[in-house]
């Protein structure tokens, strides 16, 4: 069985499902927020020329859409990538949820929803964020992610300073 970057995952309160081209005004709702970008690189995704850009490369390489199944509502976004078969390892990002959604359990339940499917293809799960998204970084360690290398990146035609996580399956909380 190979690893399928869009698959349907849910539990009771939350549905990650592939993002289909219909579903950019319901995102860019959530997206729109300056807020959610204040500690990215792209900054200006809340405008909606900017976050177009990314909307395309979304749909191209398989995000998945995060709702939450209780009020029926987008929240976010998120996806796999760069799976290698060979090293045991997929990549999960690009995660954005709704600032009333932070502290409320849901991006661990995303989260674990997505851990749960990866560890069934790979013994490692990584995460590629920039050294001054502490946002990002307080959030995955609360994952039981732990930091390690940092590396350059190319990133929207710019060189960026990351820092990698990795969550081992031996690992996960």
């Amino acid at each position: 069985m190979d690893f399928n970057t869009k698959p349907l995952l849910e539990d009771n309160t939350v549905l990650l499902t592939p993002l289909l081209p219909e579903h950019f005004n319901l995102l860019y709702e959530v997206a729109r927020d300056p807020i959610l970008w204040e500690h990215h690189p792209m900054s200006k995704r809340y405008e909606k020329e900017v976050f177009k850009d990314f909307f395309k490369i979304a749909i191209s390489v398989g995000s998945l859409l995060i709702v939450d199944k209780l009020k029926q509502k987008v929240i976010g976004c998120t996806r796999f990538y760069d799976y290698n078969k060979e090293d045991f390892s997929v990549v999960i990002g690009h995660t954005f949820i709704a600032k009333d959604y932070w502290g409320t359990g849901y991006n661990a339940r995303v989260k674990d929803l997505m851990f749960n499917y990866a560890f069934r293809f790979a013994q490692r799960i990584l995460f590629y964020v920039v050294t001054e998204n502490v946002r990002s970084r307080k959030a995955l360690e609360k994952l039981g992610a732990k930091p390690g290398q940092e590396i350059k990146r190319e990133y929207d035609g710019r060189t960026l300073a990351c820092i990698v996580y990795e969550l081992a399956r031996n690992d996960k909380k």
